[in-house]
Formats: structure tokens, sequence, C-alpha cells
């Protein structure tokens, strides 16, 4: 059933404007949603800059020339614990005892005010900013999931439309990077073929409700968390059509919209093998795409996210690919027991680092980045003694500066931020 029903899409394409559905289901129009500011740009792509970069990105790279979003201290995770470390209160407006800060307030003109604010507070304050300051400089992702404002369509469309009209005017012209978490928290681990079935209808309203905020603005969209990389159980009870239907689904909505660039989740190479996770990505249209993305939420060594990669690259009909970079500046942390705790350790790893910076200039041909695909810092639950998952932890954050290393793997040379 859910297969079938996943078959009929209907794509936004542009303000006011939509393809109809190959059968008669309908998902959420963009007559729903009303834009909450102006999307300037056109409807028409380019395929070989969709990002509509200049100049113009060389063949074979999408990515190459992009400046990516910074946030600022209003709502940058890192940017707004420096701003709590130096004494302000980022929550009240400007002009009161404590200032605030605007959306439009960038990390450049911030962290400029903070160069001034060092030498007038303690070493151990001044040391907690500068390794901060490791991570609020660098592209921040940004999130749209089954938690954005309730995961009601009009909450998701909702909090894209805040990111894009007043979030983003932290850092104007810049490509924001966003990855979606739907499938996962709502199904993940062994859901049945009714669960599923029952979440279609939803699903697909959120993914048009994602597109319809979107609509023309270019963005990098990395799709689904934890999609490939924790799907065995579903494998195991038979359910990976419907699956791979959703994710196809998802796939359409948005590789369609005019200037966004996509990579679909591609598992993480100490849980996965090569095979597996092309059969599904194949399945679920990563031949619309530009490719996939590897260690989403693992920590793994980027040079065997690199060797893993293009593995799934020959078997995908030379898809790129993205490698999440974020905490495996250490590697990994193995579990002394995988078999019943999981390969590594993801729940707040100590000992772990902030591994190589977002590029575009990977020196690998079919890597078209490394990018942080997670915030830095944010808390994976209260193990630990850490706050609630998804939570910015400055302590956790700090450590991982701390110890940051951008080399490529345990033989590699030590390479200093």
């Amino acid at each position: 059933m859910a297969v079938a029903a996943l078959g009929a899409l209907t794509v936004l394409v542009g303000i006011g404007s939509l393809v109809p559905a190959a059968s008669g289901h309908r998902a959420v129009t963009h007559a729903a949603f009303a834009q909450q500011c102006a999307d300037p740009f056109p409807v028409h792509r380019n395929p070989s800059n969709p990002l509509m970069l200049s100049p113009a990105p060389p063949a074979g790279n999408p990515l190459v020339g992009a400046r990516f979003f910074v946030d600022g201290p209003a709502h940058g995770s890192a940017a707004g614990a420096i701003a709590h470390l130096l004494g302000i209160d980022t929550s009240t407006p400007l002009g009161t005892a404590l200032p605030g800060f605007p959306d439009r307030e960038s990390w450049g003109t911030f962290a400029r005010f903070v160069a001034e604010e060092l030498p007038t507070v303690r070493k151990s304050v001044a040391h907690e900013v500068r390794e901060l300051e490791k991570i609020a400089a660098e592209p921040e992702p940004q999130r749209i999931s089954l938690f954005s404002q309730g995961g009601t369509p009009a909450g998701i469309f909702d909090q894209t439309q805040k990111l894009f009209c007043q979030n983003f005017s932290a850092d104007p012209g810049a490509i924001p990077i966003i990855n979606t978490y739907f499938l996962h928290p709502e199904l993940g681990g062994c859901p049945t073929l009714a669960s599923i079935d029952a979440y279609v209808p939803t699903f697909e309203a959120q993914i048009q409700a994602l597109a319809a905020g979107v609509a023309n603005r270019p963005a990098v969209l990395l799709l689904e968390l934890d999609a490939i990389g924790s799907s065995a159980c579903i494998a195991k009870a038979g359910l990976l059509p419907e699956w791979e239907a959703m994710l196809h689904y998802e796939v359409d909505a948005l590789s369609s919209l005019p200037h966004t660039v996509v990579y679909l989740e591609g598992g993480y190479s100490d849980a996965n093998t090569p095979a597996y996770a092309a059969r599904i990505l194949n399945a679920s249209g990563v031949s619309q795409t530009e490719g996939f993305y590897t260690n989403g939420t693992h920590l793994n060594w980027t040079i065997n996210e690199i060797k893993y990669g293009e593995k799934i690259s020959k078997l995908t009909n030379g898809a790129h690919f993205v490698i999440n970079t974020a905490l495996n500046g250490n590697g990994p942390k193995r579990n002394p027991h995988p078999r019943t705790q999981g390969v590594e350790d993801l729940c707040n790893a100590p000992g772990r680092a902030l591994g190589p910076r977002p590029t575009t200039h990977t020196g690998y041909t079919d890597v078209d980045a490394f990018l942080w695909v997670i915030v830095p810092g944010n808390s994976s639950g209260t193990c630990g003694g850490g706050p609630p998952s998804g939570v910015f932890w400055p302590a956790r954050a700090i450590g991982l500066a701390e110890r940051a290393n951008a080399r490529l793997g345990p033989h590699f040379p030590s390479r200093p931020y």
C-alpha cells in the first residue's frame, strides 16, 4: 500500500505553480502556504550551476565556490554560547541593559566585538571563547525535521520560512546547508507495514511543506539522517521497498526545486557494505540528485569514508558524495561489544575531536565536500552528563575544539587547526 501511495507526487516548481500528480493522489499544494518574504530567484534551473554561483563552478562539482551560511549570535549555537560567556543575554532586545542581537547580526561583526572584549575577561573565559570560535566561524547546518514546530505541515513550512526570511539574514547571499530528519524518528528501528502506511500521508504533506518553504531559493539539502545507515531491521522485515519509496518521494520533491543541490544519506563505513547502500540509493532515486553523503551520525575517519564512498560511487553510476567531518578528528570510539552495543559509541563519546574543516577542495574527484552535517557540540542525549539530545553543550563543544585535528586518518600526519 505504501509503495502505491508514494508513486504519485505533486512537485512544487515555483510560487503558485504545480506539476500535477500522475494519479488522483495530491499532496499539500503551494496555495496553502503564502511566502512570508520575497523569493526573487528564477524558476529556471541551470543544471551545471543550480546554486547560481558566480563564477560558475567547474564541471562535476556544483558546490565549488559556494559560500556556506555561517550563523550569527542570535541563532548560532557556538556564537550564542560565546555571547553568554561574555555576559550578554542574547534573548533581550537591543537597547536594554544586556543587549541582545537581531537576526541580521553576522558572525563577522560579532567576532570583531569579541576580539575587543577578550583582553578584559579572565584567561579561562578567553580560552573557552577561542575554542568555541573554531565552531562559530564555520558553516552551521540547519535541520528541518519531525520536531520542527510540532511536525505539522504548517509548522514545517513556518520553520523553513523562518530560516530563509529571518535567520539567514545573518549571512546574506550565503548558501544554507539543511539536513532533514523525518523518517528515522517516526519509523526508526523496526516499523511494521501498517505503521509505514499510516505515516505516508503525513510524510508526504511534511515534504511538500518543506518544498513550499524552500521554493526557488538556493540551498544544499542533505536528506534523511540515518535513513540507510540504520535500516538493517527494516531490511530484515522485508520493508525496504516501502522505505525506498518514501525516500524517492522526498528526492522527487526536493530535487525538482529550481536551485537545490541534493544529497541522500548513504550510511557509514563501519556499519553498511557499499553494495547494500548502493542498492537502496539506486532504488531511492539517487540518479536524480547530486549524490549521497556518508558518516552523518558516525565518527569514522574521513579516509575510511572516502574509500567507502568511492565504492558506492562505482555502483551508483558515478554519484558524487559528501562526508560529515564534524566529530571525527580522533576517529570513533569503538564499543567493546559491537553486536549488542553497536560498533561505536555515539552518545557523547569522550575524547572525540572536531574533524577537517568544511571545504569543497577535498583532493578527491568524487568527494564534493567535507561538511559538518551536524552541529559540533550538540548533545547526543543525557549520557555522560549531557543535556537532552540536540541541545548545544558548551563544555562538550570546547573539548571537541581543544582536540581538533584535521587529519584524514590514524596514519596521516596531525593537521592542526
